[in-house]
């Protein structure tokens, strides 16, 4: 992960070796915010949420869907990092980071292989770190 005008070194947490990892924001799904965690059985997590929002116009400028994730930050709950995907909660904690809308850490949370996987927070950037001199139009 490359995350411009973030101090180095980021604060990393790692899982014990096959320890189920915790409740975590996964993905966005039409109009809800689904979290899993826990163990996979039969193909499916033991611990999954889902926390509806208005889904209405673009996800970066969306307030209800904001506030929950803003809510489940709070509450300590990490993102899965998600590159590939361009509109995951991970990125739009990252934009809302890189904007200024928001001010605090968030912890992210990946994979070394399946029974791996660390979270690493996210401090929010500083102009002139890194040469980072600040934010692009979303998804640049």
């Amino acid at each position: 992960m490359s995350y411009p005008g973030r101090r180095l070194p980021f604060a990393v947490e790692f899982g014990a070796h096959a320890e189920p990892p915790p409740l975590n924001v996964s993905h966005l799904s039409e109009g809800r915010i689904v979290l899993t965690g826990g163990r996979r059985i039969s193909g499916t997590h033991e611990l999954r949420q889902e926390i509806a929002f208005v889904d209405e116009g673009k996800l970066w400028e969306n307030a209800d869907l904001y506030s929950k994730l803003i809510d489940l930050n709070s509450r300590g709950v990490p993102f899965q990092y998600q590159p590939k995907e361009m509109e995951s909660p991970d990125i739009l904690m990252v934009w809302w980071q890189d904007i200024g809308r928001l001010k605090v850490r968030f912890k992210e949370i990946s994979w070394r292989n399946p029974d791996e996987w660390l979270i690493t927070t996210i401090e929010p950037p500083v102009i002139g770190t890194h040469g980072w001199a600040g934010p692009k139009p979303f998804g640049c």
